[in-house]
């Protein structure tokens, strides 16, 4: 008896049943994986642009660097690869897997996570939080290596790298809780940015009871680890690495420890490290959305204006206003999302901190007692607004004739061609 027939047969049904399982597979992981990770990173692993300048860390650079801006005031391609309460072993990982894919001119590390005494912890919520650092990594060995790692994983511990390989493994009875966006994900067109439009009062640093010159040691066996390792990786690549600790509201007990990574830095040629929180970048009244300090608009717009300057003097970055058209596309479109909020502000404070930092001219009338409250008057003054006895009645340099028709609020316009983008009428 002839079996081969047979054999043919039932290879062609095994084919077929595998790839019917990989295509439902597929469809599953699509619908059913959370989306976090893919839509701020997503664009980094699609778009192929040619990133000179790559950002990572925890949430302080999430929400604190934002590329567009970057983009429109320098010309210069970046992609921000933090994301939140990111653990420096996480970061070490997924900047191995950037450098395979993108070869930028200068790397910039947020150092908050480094000052943790653990790799990563084991709670629920921080295992969660690691999907939206990885899950849009793609699979690879370089992937694979990095979880046995960042889980200390041994020949035991295999369900809980597969959960991370395989997220569907993790997410698979999501199907409760799906939302329009599961069904239509989108990738944002930030670059991998979050940013916070929210604001909060914060408070000066003890930096008269802890200045720049006083030191101590990281104390954090994990966080010194992957630096180095950092460093090295970037040294290996030819690619220069600035670790940068950003604004935020630092303990007097950090202080110290913070300004002594400068030290550790200076061990390698390709290494500079930038302190922020010495540098009068920020202010703490206005800059802030929450008590632990991360960055709102106004004061990531500080930020990346800084570093932008800081970048474009040291190292040879390209100018590329006026031939990256999705960029300026991304750019309308943000700055139109970035509008509706503004539209919606409540109070006076939360409008002007929303209109600082912004390409938007604008009008804007404020009555005495409202220019003169603290945060007010710093943000009036970060906007250039001249108050007078009479309080505030503005129009900034080609914005049209048009104003709050309740006496108190602001107008903002498209600074090119006049069109109204938003409207905060306070009277």
């Amino acid at each position: 008896m002839d079996h081969k027939p047979a054999c043919r047969g039932f290879l062609l049904r095994a084919v077929c049943f595998l790839l019917g399982a990989c295509l439902l597979f597929t469809g599953l992981s699509a619908l059913l994986n959370d989306k976090m990770s893919r839509k701020y990173a997503g664009d980094f692993y699609e778009s192929g642009d040619p990133y000179e300048v790559l950002f990572f860390g925890s949430s302080h650079m999430f929400n604190g660097v934002l590329p567009l801006q970057l983009y429109r005031d320098t010309g210069v391609l970046s992609y921000n690869l933090g994301m939140t309460n990111e653990y420096s072993a996480v970061t070490y990982w997924r900047m191995v897997d950037a450098l395979q894919r993108c070869r930028p001119k200068v790397v910039v590390v947020d150092v908050y996570r480094a000052l943790s005494g653990e790799k990563m912890p084991r709670t629920e919520s921080d295992l969660g939080l690691l999907h939206n650092s990885l899950d849009s990594m793609p699979l690879s060995l370089t992937k694979v290596r990095a979880l046995a790692d960042i889980l200390d994983a041994g020949p035991g511990d295999f369900d809980g790298v597969f959960n991370y390989l395989f997220p569907l493994a993790q997410f698979h009875s999501r199907y409760r809780s799906l939302t329009e966006d599961d069904y239509h994900p989108y990738l944002m067109e930030t670059r991998g940015a979050m940013p916070l439009r929210v604001w909060q009062p914060g408070t000066p640093l003890p930096l008269d009871r802890v200045p720049a010159t006083d030191t101590a040691p990281l104390d954090s066996a994990p966080g010194e680890t992957y630096l180095r390792r950092m460093m090295e990786l970037c040294e290996a690549q030819g690619v220069p690495i600035v670790l940068v600790a950003l604004p935020f509201q630092a303990p007097e007990d950090q202080l110290a420890r913070l300004n002594g990574i400068a030290a550790l830095a200076a061990e390698y040629p390709n290494a500079v490290y930038l302190n922020l929180l010495y540098e009068d970048v920020v202010d703490p009244l206005i800059d802030f959305s929450d008590p632990d300090g991360h960055l709102n608009t106004a004061g990531a717009a500080r930020v990346t204006a800084w570093l932008g300057d800081w970048l474009t003097d040291r190292y040879p970055l390209t100018d590329r206003r006026g031939s990256a058209g999705s960029w300026d596309r991304s750019l309308d479109n943000v700055r139109r999302q970035h509008c509706a909020t503004l539209a919606g502000a409540g109070d006076l404070t939360t409008a002007l901190m929303l209109l600082a930092g912004q390409d938007l001219s604008f009008t804007l009338c404020a009555g005495p007692e409202a220019a003169a409250e603290p945060a007010n008057a710093a943000l009036l003054a970060r906007l250039g607004v001249p108050v007078t006895d009479g309080g505030v009645h503005w129009r900034s340099p080609g914005a049209p004739d048009i104003w709050p028709q309740s006496g108190a609020g602001l107008v903002a316009f498209d600074p090119d061609t006049g069109e109204e983008l938003a409207r905060v009428e306070l009277g």
